[in-house]
């Protein structure tokens, strides 16, 4: 679809290994399923790259949120008002995505796209105005912008199941999600840290030594107690979602979706732990491309441009 072109941009996509984090965050997903997840990962990493300009600049593809935003509230299959690479690529992902998925699913997965794209308006919009957020501000941002909510809508598609409400909005579930969520942001934080630092990009672990005057070491290993607390609150939503559906009055086949969506999310969180730990996107290799004026790692030609 137009969104790598070029030996330099081929030979820096195969790098970021992105077909790998789709393989391991989705280790059931075969065939048509997979090629989805690996679709949606694949224009993610594409399109948050388009984000990193040089200070000072605009980011194009902030148009091409916008449109998207309002794509997302017509009925999936709509052709996006824009004809760039972006937008189409985006238009098709949520074709499939929304294929056989209830309308009510349909709503909930938009409405998380929605809140992602929103969020890299605002940091964008931030970095733009030379904003420096603190810490909790960041941790609030980044639990949108880091697109964890979108990625594990994946995981009910590609098993060809739904949550069925009021299940999926109960504490329980949606502690489970934050906690993916969360601990999945502390990982990045960490691995993303050499980048962000060369860019001159907010990062958790700069925000804590600034705030709290706190040496790298120190802050690197307050993440990690943030993530250790989160890991061991799992075991205890888990078991009160595993009892959650007969007080609700939902049969069992509405039980084993829950089971069956915190086994997924739960190997999601794993799938994506063990790719930051191999990912060539955060490499020495990498970190020695960034600085505030240059552009991101795959932003090499401008995906958010009209063909006409």
């Amino acid at each position: 679809m137009g969104l790598v072109g070029g030996a330099e941009a081929e030979r820096r996509y195969l790098f970021s290994q992105v077909a790998d984090v789709a393989a391991y965050s989705y280790p059931d997903a075969v065939g048509a399923d997979l090629d989805l997840a690996f679709d949606v990962n694949g224009w993610s990493f594409l399109f948050d790259d388009q984000f990193d300009v040089p200070l000072g600049e605009d980011p194009p593809a902030v148009v091409v949120c916008e449109e998207l935003i309002d794509l997302l509230r017509l009925p999936p299959g709509t052709v996006p008002a824009s004809s760039s690479p972006l937008a189409d690529a985006f238009a098709d992902v949520w074709a499939r995505m929304a294929e056989g998925m209830s309308r009510r699913w349909q709503e909930r997965a938009a409405r998380h796209w929605m809140d992602y794209l929103s969020a890299n308006l605002t940091e964008a919009c931030d970095r733009r105005a030379g904003i420096v957020v603190d810490s909790g501000e960041w941790m609030r941002l980044r639990r949108k912008v880091i697109g964890v909510r979108p990625s594990i809508d994946v995981c009910e598609r590609v098993g060809h199941y739904e949550v069925p409400a009021p299940a999926v909005h109960s504490t329980a579930v949606e502690s489970a999600r934050e906690i993916v969520t969360d601990v999945i942001i502390l990982i990045n934080e960490v691995y993303s840290l050499e980048n962000d630092e060369a860019r001159d990009a907010p990062n958790l672990v700069t925000c804590l030594t600034r705030e709290r005057q706190w040496t790298r070491t120190e802050a690197i290993g307050e993440l990690q107690q943030r993530a250790g607390a989160q890991m061991r609150r799992l075991p205890r939503v888990r078991e009160q979602a595993s009892r959650l559906c007969g007080p609700l009055g939902l049969p069992e086949t509405a039980q084993q979706a829950v089971d069956r969506y915190l086994d997924a999310i739960t190997a999601y969180l794993r799938g994506i732990y063990d790719w930051h730990r191999l990912a060539g996107r955060y490499t020495p290799h990498v970190a020695q491309h960034a600085s505030p004026t240059a552009a991101g790692y795959l932003n090499l030609t401008n995906l958010a441009t009209r063909s006409d």
